[in-house]
C-alpha cells in the first residue's frame, strides 16, 4: 500500500505568538520598520511546525480518491480537532492494514516539510500518530522510514528543488494541471483569510493527485511491476 499526502499551512494565529514575534522585532527608533519586519517574520512561521499551523491535510491510499481534512475557522481548537480526526483515521488504517507489513511508502512532494508539520503539530496538541507517519528518530536512509519525496526522486539530490508544477508539466502526467483552478501556493493563506477554505481543500486534494501521478510515472521507469 502507498499513502500519498499533501498539506496546506498558515502562520500562527495565537495572540501570544504574534506578540512574541512583535517584541523580538521591536525597534523604538523605527516603528514602521519594526511592524514590517514582524509581519514578515510572522508570515514565515507557516514554514515551520514550531509556530506555523496546519489548515488542510489531504491523503489517498493507492489509486483511491483523496480524503481531505479541513480545519474549522470558527473553532478555537480547529487545528487540534482536525488533527484528531486525521490521527483517528490513520490509527484505524494502521489496524486494518498493519503499516509495519503493508505500507510500502508515504509519498509527498517535499516530504520532509509535510512529515515535519504533521509530526510537530500533532505533538503540540498531544496527539498520537502511528510511528510510520511520524518517523520519529529516523534518518531519510533508514529502512524503517517509509517517507518518499517525489522532488528528491526526480532530482536525485535532497538539496536541489523543483516545483510540483514544473515537474508535473515536465512529465506530462495525467493529473489536474496545477494553477488551472486559479490557485498557486503563495495564495493559500490569503484564500484562507478570505474564507475560501473549500477552494484550498480542493487545491490540496489535486496536489495529492499530482503527486501520485508523478510518483507512478517515475516508478514506472524503474519498476513497472508497481503499477
Amino acid at each position: 500500500m502507498i499513502l500519498y499526502i499533501d498539506t496546506e499551512t498558515g502562520p500562527s494565529t495565537r495572540p501570544d505568538v504574534v506578540a512574541h514575534i512583535a517584541r523580538k522585532h521591536f525597534d523604538p527608533a523605527d516603528l514602521e520598520g519594526s511592524a514590517k519586519d514582524a509581519a514578515k517574520a510572522l508570515e514565515k512561521t507557516s514554514l515551520s511546525g514550531t509556530f506555523g499551523e496546519l489548515w488542510v491535510i489531504s491523503c489517498a491510499t493507492d489509486n483511491d480518491e483523496p480524503i481531505t481534512y479541513v480545519r474549522d475557522r470558527a473553532d478555537p481548537d480547529g487545528e487540534g480537532a482536525m488533527l484528531r480526526r486525521f490521527a483517528r483515521d490513520m490509527i484505524d488504517l494502521d489496524k486494518d492494514v498493519q503499516f509495519a507489513r503493508n505500507l510500502d511508502a508515504i509519498v509527498a512532494h517535499g516530504a520532509d516539510f509535510d512529515r515535519g508539520m504533521i509530526r510537530q503539530r500533532c505533538t503540540a496538541h498531544g496527539i498520537y500518530l502511528p510511528s510510520a507517519i511520524t518517523a520519529w528518530g529516523l534518518r531519510p536512509w533508514d529502512r524503517a522510514n517509509r517517507w518518499v519525496c517525489t522532488m528528491e526522486l526526480w532530482t536525485g539530490d535532497a538539496r536541489t528543488r523543483v516545483s510540483l508544477e514544473d515537474l508535473a508539466l515536465a512529465l506530462a502526467v495525467d493529473a489536474p494541471v496545477k494553477g488551472a483552478d486559479g490557485i498557486t501556493g503563495d495564495q493559500v493563506w490569503a484564500l484562507i483569510c478570505a474564507g475560501h477554505l473549500d477552494r484550498v481543500a480542493s487545491y490540496c486534494a489535486d496536489d495529492v493527485r499530482r503527486v501520485r501521478a508523478i510518483y507512478q510515472r517515475i516508478m514506472a521507469a524503474r519498476r513497472p511491476d508497481l503499477l
